[in-house]
């Protein structure tokens, strides 16, 4: 005990003794009069300047905020970005710019080679691929860009309508706000409008810039940029317009109420009733080995007048796969916006909308998979066409018939000088036996816009996107199952087996149907050499499959239906339905009977002897001449 009370005591010393040695520090230590009345001074000025930091940063923080209505359903957030979930969408606001910054189409996916089963989300914006911008000029000559301001949402739901207002505030107390509204379906309502932006600028108009990178979504990546561009429709009309091929660079001095930038199933179309005034847009291609995530690069540009003071723009946005039944709805009655899918002009159009898409979708009720939807639109549409194919090959077997019979009158009149009499008595043959050369010709006529419609079907059926078939994995794509080295040329890496076996069945039809019997004549006097023709039948297999090697493998196998049932007719009528010996035995029927001569052979007969006639004209001449 003794010992812990000696050490307290020496403590309490030691602690005394080192209070003595501070006090006498700051008793030296002391500052003058002068220096306490400099640092109460630098006190003051440190004091207001603190108050002036609060002060600004109370009155930004009003400036940014969105006061809250009365009504609860208001949410109030500060500038930041926003995103909302809709049952077509699922949406993102930028905070600067205040325009969509991502949008992921639900229900649809995009190709990808990454993922195993080749699929990922669909996102028609993201990374900074959308750019909306206004662009106005201030009372001091600058220009404001409202893609550079900084926007607030705030969010009023109504049922299943959501109306997200972005709100970028002005000097003097004004406001600029962009309002959405999202509802159910593929639209996005839109409108511009601005309290007090008479304090910025004293222009009559703005200039309104629209910017779009649309992402590589396809698998076929050559077809996803050939059917991608601008569409757009003149105000007050019917007349939608475009331009394949490559680039498209228009300017137009008409308005124009809705322009769209067309992906080749999927398209972002803004609409304004007012319309457009002075539009200038267009797209270019870009080059997958530069930029492999976007396919093409849109832009659109419109001065849009200001009426009064403010801005008060109502337009829409439209967000919405290429689907005909979809763009031809009540909502969209009027917009034309089925135009934008390229089915074709005019007839070609006709046909695709009326006739192709008609049985597809019939079929495609049944509930079975799409590559045998197209099997059986083969045989309908072969059914359709068939009674052409007879009357067509019918014409062929009286041509071939009546081939001796037009030999003896090529060598009955030889020479140019018996020209015209040879015509005659070969269009005299053709009158008694009731054979048309020209009638074997005019079926092939009537198919060939059906045979050109399908290249545009088959690649622009939204229902057929991404569907597999066989070793196909997408319809509207090439079929890829047999992978090639890049350096062979034309062949981009591989070989359609679809397309490959389309070529063999031609090649199989053209030997069986005698198609190119015609080509292996000797030639009339006069008359071109076909037999050069035969050549080129050879070769167009060739240049059809280097073409269908990179097409949608949904064509490929049409027509590879298309010609083994052709290879069927054929074989049927040929060896069933047609005789060369009965219709030998028709053709000399027809001779016995007395003709009437129709108005188009007496014509031509006028016309031969009028040639006749000529001719003898021009030897006399050449005759007295010498």
């Amino acid at each position: 005990m003794q010992q812990e009370k000696k050490a307290d005591n020496n403590t309490f010393i030691a602690m005394l003794l080192m209070g003595a040695l501070l006090l006498g520090y700051f008793y030296i230590n002391k500052p003058s009069e002068e220096e306490l009345q400099e640092n109460q001074k630098q006190e003051q000025i440190d004091a207001k300047k603190s108050d002036d930091g609060k002060k600004d940063l109370a009155q930004v923080q009003q400036e940014q905020s969105v006061q809250s209505p009365t009504d609860s359903t208001f949410t109030v957030a500060k500038a930041e970005d926003y995103q909302i979930e809709s049952p077509k969408f699922n949406l993102k606001f930028s905070g600067k710019g205040g325009y969509i910054s991502e949008l992921e189409l639900k229900g649809y996916t995009a190709y990808s080679k990454e993922s195993k089963d080749n699929k990922k989300p669909l996102f028609l914006i993201n990374e900074g691929n959308n750019q909306f911008n206004l662009e106005l000029s201030g009372k001091d000559g600058k220009a404001i860009n409202t893609s550079e301001l900084s926007f607030a949402p705030t969010v009023q739901k109504h049922d299943s309508v959501t109306v997200v207002t972005m709100t970028a505030p002005v000097s003097g107390g004004g406001r600029l706000d962009y309002v959405y509204t999202v509802g159910n379906d593929y639209t996005v309502g839109f409108e511009i409008k601005s309290s007090g932006i008479h304090e910025l600028t004293n222009s009559k108009d703005l200039k309104l810039n629209w910017k779009f990178k649309a992402g590589s979504i396809e698998k076929g990546k050559q077809q996803e940029g050939y059917w991608s561009q601008t569409y757009y429709r003149f105000k007050g009309t019917d007349k939608v317009e475009y331009e394949l091929f490559g680039s498209d660079k228009w300017n137009e001095d008409k308005s124009i109420d809705w322009i769209a930038f067309k992906q080749q199933f999927f398209s972002s179309i803004l609409s304004f009733d007012e319309g457009f005034p002075n539009p200038v847009g267009g797209s270019e291609q870009i080059d997958e080995k530069v930029d492999s995530l976007h396919s093409r690069d849109y832009h659109f540009t419109s001065v849009l007048p200001i009426a009064g003071s403010e801005l008060n723009y109502k337009m829409q946005w439209d967000f919405v796969p290429l689907d005909y039944k979809i763009l031809t709805e009540s909502q969209y009655k009027g917009k034309d916006f089925d135009e934008i899918i390229p089915f074709g002009w005019s007839l070609l159009g006709w046909i695709n909308r009326h006739f192709f898409l008609v049985i597809f979708s019939w079929l495609a009720k049944m509930g079975m998979t799409y590559g045998w939807v197209i099997f059986l639109m083969t045989i309908v549409v072969k059914l359709v066409l068939s009674p052409i194919m007879y009357k067509q090959y019918r014409q062929s077997a009286m041509m071939r018939v009546l081939r001796p019979e037009i030999n003896e009158i090529n060598e009955k009149f030889k020479g140019k000088e018996n020209a015209v009499k040879r015509q005659q008595a070969t269009m005299e043959l053709y009158r008694k036996a009731g054979a048309n050369p020209l009638s074997g010709c005019l079926p092939a006529l009537i198919q060939l816009p059906i045979f050109y419609a399908l290249f545009r079907f088959f690649p622009n059926v939204i229902n057929l996107r991404g569907q597999s078939f066989l070793w196909a994995d997408d319809l509207t794509a090439y079929d890829s199952a047999v992978l090639l080295p890049d350096w062979i040329p034309f062949m981009n890496g591989h070989l359609s087996i679809f397309a490959l076996a389309y070529i063999i069945a031609m090649v199989i039809y053209f030997k069986i149907s005698g198609s190119m019997d015609s080509f292996n004549q000797p030639p009339q006097e006069g008359m071109p050499d076909m037999r050069m023709m035969k050549y080129m039948m050879y070769l167009m297999p060739i240049f059809f499959f280097v073409f269908l090697n990179n097409y949608a493998s949904g064509l490929s196998w049409y027509y590879l239906v298309s010609n083994v049932i052709n290879i069927g007719i054929v074989l049927v009528i040929k060896n069933v339905l047609i005789n060369d010996e009965k219709i030998h035995a028709k053709i000399q029927e027809n001779k016995a009977k007395p003709k009437k001569q129709s108005k188009w052979s007496k014509k031509m007969q006028e016309l031969m002897t009028q040639a006749q006639e000529q001719q003898k004209l021009q030897e006399q001449r050449k005759k007295g001449k010498k």
